[in-house]
């Protein structure tokens, strides 16, 4: 998977690092709804943001991973595209993943298998 130019090591077809993905993205989801921006100053609101973000980022790719993307920024618009593409990265991957389980699913039905039987 690449987020920002960096190429980070993820097995999409691997149910450890999938449901690593799942857990840290509906957390950080939850967390950036959660954030107040109510008596804040925007600075603080976009660190609080961003560090949801390089959790996310942290917890699914290992320790670190957060300088690798982003370097010693606090960018509200970069951290918000970088955890885009890792939600869209994943939206992806699930409907490649539907799609492959439905032809699956077709090609090894009884009703292909009677079909078959037939010729």
């Amino acid at each position: 998977m690449k987020i920002r130019n960096v190429e980070l090591e993820f097995d999409f077809n691997d149910a450890d690092d999938m449901e690593r993905l799942e857990n840290a993205i509906e957390k950080t989801q939850n967390a950036l709804e959660n954030i107040s921006v109510e008596n804040k100053k925007a600075s603080e609101v976009i660190r609080e943001t961003c560090k949801n973000i390089f959790d996310c980022f942290n917890e699914i790719f290992g320790e670190g991973t957060d300088k690798k993307i982003f370097g010693n920024k606090t960018n509200f618009n970069v951290c918000k595209e970088a955890f885009e593409d890792l939600v869209n990265g994943r939206i992806e991957q699930e409907n490649q993943f539907t799609q492959e389980m439905n032809d699956i699913e077709k090609k090894y039905s009884p009703n292909r298998a009677t079909r078959r039987a037939k010729k």
